[in-house]
């Protein structure tokens, strides 16, 4: 559990920080009225926790666990990107209820054998991140 002054800090980072939460920490300071040097240690012992992270730029961001310090579901990375789902025309509820009626289910555009989902899987553990399109992401980071 963050202390009082650690979830002042979150709360200042979630209000005046924009959709992600970040602020250098001379703005923090000026927000919360106390001296650069204490905000310092409290936003170092909040960095060993986890609560945030630390950009190279120097902007400090609310990590995940911050998020959940807070009560709030941490931002999606995947943001901006559609399913395959949300891309694809919707059904309407009478084509549900009749598929639902004769019991098959929806219809894929392409079947994959068990040597193909297999083969997918080895490939995916060996690409990198920085290697895949926001799509091919979404799909590793939903698989799990």
């Amino acid at each position: 559990m963050p202390t009082t002054d650690e979830k002042n800090i979150l709360k200042i980072l979630e209000e005046e920080g924009g959709e992600r939460g970040e602020l250098q920490e001379v703005k923090i300071s000026r927000y919360m009225g106390l001296r650069l040097d204490y905000i310092r240690s409290i936003l170092g012992s909040m960095g060993r926790r986890n609560l945030i992270d630390v950009a190279v730029n120097g902007k400090i961001t609310i990590a995940d666990k911050g998020w959940r310090a807070l009560g709030k579901t941490p931002p999606s990375p995947w943001g901006g990107v559609a399913t395959a789902q949300e891309n694809s025309t919707p059904e309407s509820a009478e084509e549900k209820y009749e598929r639902w009626l004769s019991g098959k289910r929806k219809e894929v555009s392409k079947e994959k054998g068990a040597s193909e989902v297999s083969n997918e899987a080895q490939t995916m553990v060996l690409d990198s991140y920085a290697e895949l399109t926001p799509e091919e992401r979404l799909k590793k980071w939903t698989s799990k």
